[in-house]
């Protein structure tokens, strides 16, 4: 997983990050009444619609709404790593 910097949080998303995922950072930001026996904001989503939360919006909302980042495409040293693997691949 890539890592990405919600400037307006000063966290990080990512597998070391702040965050593990970006459903995780939302739910951080949204406070849920306790009466409701609801833990967290993927547990209301399915408890609301009946379907999961889909991360790639969670992230699209993050990026745009919190000022984020793509962390990794700042570092040419990752860069380059990915286009090795690429190559190797067959890409």
């Amino acid at each position: 997983m890539d890592t990405y910097r919600l400037n307006d949080l000063k966290a990080t998303v990512g597998m070391f990050g702040s965050y593990p995922n970006f459903t995780e950072a939302i739910s951080d930001l949204v406070k849920i009444d306790p009466r409701l026996h609801i833990d967290n904001l993927d547990d209301l989503i399915v408890a609301l619609t009946g379907h999961d939360i889909d991360e790639d919006k969670a992230r699209d909302l993050c990026m745009e709404e919190l000022d984020g980042e793509d962390v990794d495409d700042e570092d040419p040293e990752a860069e380059w790593g990915d286009e090795m693997y690429c190559r190797q691949a067959g890409k």
